[in-house]
């Protein structure tokens, strides 16, 4: 049987820069997957789970760079010499506007006939 999935709103596919404040420094990443509640990002440097973070980018639609402050949810390692480790947000804070485009750009592009598989769960603190 299918995991059952645990979010809120649906997630779909984001492709784009960002940047990520970390407790580790700026990093430079690329966005995985976005729903109105946080998203998925490409990014080597794992900041610990519980982290703050404040988030940068994009939406193909939109001209204005997004602020979104949140926390590291979980992590997920890639296969070593692979570039696939990424993390997630859980967004805690952004501007009306910026919570407006991005319901709408999820609202969009989700496909109800193929939704996407759920996340892999969290990898455990140790």
């Amino acid at each position: 049987m299918p995991a059952r999935e645990k979010r809120r709103s649906p997630r779909v596919p984001l492709s784009g820069k960002v940047k990520v404040e970390t407790v580790r420094g700026t990093f430079n990443a690329h966005g995985r997957d976005l729903s109105d509640g946080g998203m998925g990002v490409y990014l080597s440097k794992m900041p610990p789970l519980g982290s703050p973070v404040t988030v940068y980018f994009q939406l193909p639609s939109l001209a204005e760079t997004i602020e979104i402050t949140g926390e590291i949810k979980y992590h997920e390692r890639g296969r070593p010499g692979v570039s696939d480790d990424w993390i997630g947000i859980r967004f805690l804070r952004m501007d009306a506007s910026s919570q407006s485009a991005i319901h709408s750009f999820v609202k969009a592009n989700y496909d109800d006939a193929h939704p996407r598989p759920p996340a892999p769960p969290p990898m455990k603190k140790g």
